[in-house]
């Protein structure tokens, strides 16, 4: 099966399983996804894990909040014509920067628009929020996949949501990275997301494990928080073949060892959030430019 084919299977099966959208929305569910250390793997993640959520029929839309590398675009070859900076500057709606790729994710590049809220005045922050808020009527999940690292920007971003996935490999610095992000998180806030660990390369599952459960000790230990466990990715040969694709490994190896766990975390992530409120894109707007203005 080519490129195209593979891509236009997974898309036929999104467009069975993607709801319309409506006047009576809910507000989205907005994830942050980072990590404390580049090279680990946490934008093929979220590429992969909303292709997932949109064959279980929920509708996402990922914001790529790298403001240097737009790993998105070049992890899928792609050119949007459009970044948020359009819609903060300029007389454009979410929808029209909206880009859907061959594979059938939908993302809005960040492009220079979120650092531009560092610098907007009182009497434009109600304006940015609504026109971001529209995000709320056109997904039902929102992945913010941030820069790697321990940045001041990652780190407002991570204060801003209300869940935070956080990726990491076994790796003495990785892990260290990981605990220093939540740390830092604490030092910053008194409202704390829900963090949430995912362990990427793993020899095995058992290791994955054991990482988690060591990150959870410490962290229960020295900073009273608790991190959920959401999943362990082995280490597959058939992720570094679906990268040099430019392709989702998703569409490309559905049934490799990758995938399937990336189904298994999609899965306990819908599971995670049945029956709980979100603030929403609008909310997390709000909360994003306090903390960029304080």
């Amino acid at each position: 099966m080519n490129k195209m084919d593979q891509a236009n299977k997974l898309r036929d099966l999104l467009g069975r399983n993607r709801p319309q959208s409506n006047s009576a929305h809910k507000p989205a569910r907005v994830i942050t996804v980072t990590s404390g250390k580049g090279g680990v793997g946490k934008t093929n993640f979220t590429v992969n894990l909303a292709l997932y959520l949109q064959t279980r029929g929920v509708r996402v839309i990922v914001v790529d909040a790298d403001f240097g590398l737009a790993n998105i675009e070049i992890l899928l070859g792609v050119a949007p014509r459009f970044t948020l900076a359009d819609v903060i500057n300029n007389d454009y709606t979410i929808d029209q920067i909206i880009t859907e790729t061959e594979s059938g994710l939908r993302f809005v590049s960040g492009g220079s628009g979120l650092s531009i809220l560092a610098n907007v005045d009182k009497a434009s922050v109600g304006l940015i929020v609504d026109k971001l808020a529209e995000l709320d009527a056109l997904a039902d999940v929102i992945l913010i996949d941030t820069g790697a690292g321990i940045s001041e920007s990652v780190l407002q971003f991570v204060i801003a949501s209300g869940e935070t996935i956080v990726v990491c490999v076994p790796e003495p610095t990785s892990i260290t990275d990981a605990y220093s992000l939540i740390k830092s998180t604490k030092e910053r806030t008194l409202d704390i997301p829900k963090f949430k660990i995912v362990v990427n390369r793993t020899e095995n599952r058992e290791e994955g494990l054991e990482i988690h459960k060591n990150l959870q000790r410490v962290s229960a230990k020295f900073l009273n928080i608790k991190l959920e466990y959401l999943g362990v990715i082995p280490t597959d040969a058939n992720l570094v073949r679906a990268v040099k694709k430019q392709m989702p490994c998703l569409v490309s190896y559905p049934n490799s060892t990758f995938s399937n766990e990336i189904s298994n975390i999609g899965m306990r992530l819908i599971d995670i959030g049945k029956g709980k409120e979100s603030a929403g894109m609008k909310g997390f707007m709000r909360r994003l430019i306090g903390v960029f203005n304080k």
